[in-house]
C-alpha cells in the first residue's frame, strides 16, 4: 500500500526535481491557480479557474495512475475517450420527449472531502490515508485562499474525478431509467432523459432530487430553473444539438444562419484571422453533426 511519502518519492523521480521544491509545490498547489471568466451561452459569465503548468502536470500524473481504478458509469458521455456531443445527443434521437436538467456549481459543488471518501472507497486496498488526502488536496482548489478545498472548471483533474464521484447517482438513475423505459444520460452537469412515452417523465424532477440528496457524497443541488421538457412538436435540444422532427440530429436553425452569415463574411475578406479560425472550427463542427454541411453550405450562400 502506497503512503504520500511513496508517491511523492515517485513523482521527483519522474519529474527529475529535486524532492524539497516537489513538497513545495504541493504544499501551495490549491492557491496555485489563475482565475478568469469566459461568458455563458445563457448570459453572465463563468468563472474558471485554472492551475499552474507544474500543478497541472502533477494532476495528470496522478489521473494517469487512478483512472484503471475509478468507477465510470456507461450513463457518464462527457470526458472520455471518443465522447462527443453527438454520441450524448444520438442516444436520444428516437425519442418523442425530452427532459432536461442540471446541477448548480457542479464542480465547486465538489469538495475535497467527497474525494477523499471516493479515493478510499475505490482506491484503499492502493493507497493509505495518506496518500489518499495528498491526491484530494492537490486537485482541488482554494478560492481566494480560503477553503473549503474544491474541484474547479479548469483543472485535467477535475473531469476523471467528478464523472467517478457521481456514479453512485448515475448507476441509481440509471436503474430508474431502465425500469421505465427512459434513455438517461449525463455530459458533465447536464442531465437528459428521453421516452417515446407521453407522461413518463413527469415524475423524474423530483426522482432526480430525491437520489441526489441521498447521496453520501457529494452533496448537489439542482438548477431549477433550467428544468425544462420538450416534445417532438416543439424545439429539443441535447448538448447543443437539435433533435429534429424526423429523428435526425441537427446544428439549429440560428446557428446555421451564423455560420452562413460569416462564410459570406470571409469570401468578401471581411473576417479578421481570430474569426477565420473561428468559422472553420463552426464549419468542422457542423460537419459533424449534419454531415455534407460544406456543401449545403456552398450551394445556398449568395455571393
Amino acid at each position: 500500500m502506497l503512503r504520500a511519502s511513496d508517491l511523492l518519492t515517485q513523482m521527483s523521480s519522474d519529474f527529475g526535481m529535486l524532492p524539497g521544491h516537489l513538497q513545495s509545490i504541493v504544499r501551495t498547489a490549491p492557491i496555485r491557480y489563475k482565475v478568469f471568466y469566459i461568458p455563458k451561452r445563457s448570459g453572465g459569465l463563468r468563472e474558471v479557474a485554472q492551475p499552474a503548468r507544474e500543478v497541472k502536470a502533477i494532476q495528470r500524473w496522478l489521473m494517469k495512475r487512478l483512472e484503471p481504478m475509478l468507477p465510470l458509469h456507461d450513463a457518464a458521455t462527457a470526458y472520455r475517450s471518443e465522447a462527443s456531443i453527438k454520441k450524448n445527443a444520438l442516444r436520444h434521437v428516437e425519442s418523442d420527449y425530452l427532459l432536461k436538467m442540471d446541477f448548480r456549481n457542479f464542480f465547486p459543488s465538489i469538495l475535497m472531502t467527497d474525494i477523499v471518501q471516493h479515493l478510499e472507497k475505490h482506491c484503499g486496498q492502493q493507497y493509505d490515508s495518506s496518500a489518499v488526502r495528498l491526491i484530494a488536496y492537490v486537485c482541488t482548489w482554494a478560492p481566494k485562499r480560503q477553503g473549503p478545498l474544491r474541484l474547479c472548471i479548469g483543472a485535467p483533474s477535475s473531469p476523471l474525478l467528478s464523472n467517478s464521484l457521481m456514479f453512485d447517482f448515475d448507476a441509481q438513475l440509471m436503474l430508474a431509467a431502465e425500469q421505465d423505459g427512459v434513455t438517461y444520460t449525463r455530459y458533465a452537469d447536464d442531465l437528459a432523459f428521453s421516452s417515446r412515452t407521453s407522461g413518463i417523465l413527469a415524475n423524474y424532477p423530483d426522482l432526480v432530487a430525491n437520489i441526489a440528496k441521498g447521496l453520501d457524497y457529494p452533496q448537489l443541488i439542482l438548477n431549477a430553473r433550467k428544468t425544462v421538457f420538450a416534445s417532438r412538436a416543439g424545439r429539443r435540444v441535447v448538448t447543443g444539438v437539435t433533435l429534429t422532427a424526423d429523428r435526425r440530429l441537427s446544428i439549429g436553425r440560428e446557428r446555421k444562419r451564423e455560420i452562413r452569415s460569416m462564410y459570406h463574411r470571409s469570401v468578401l475578406g471581411r473576417l479578421s484571422p481570430d474569426e477565420q479560425k473561428e468559422l472553420a472550427g463552426l464549419i468542422a463542427f457542423a460537419n459533424d453533426i449534419e454531415p455534407g454541411f460544406s456543401a449545403w453550405l456552398s450551394k445556398s450562400t449568395d455571393l
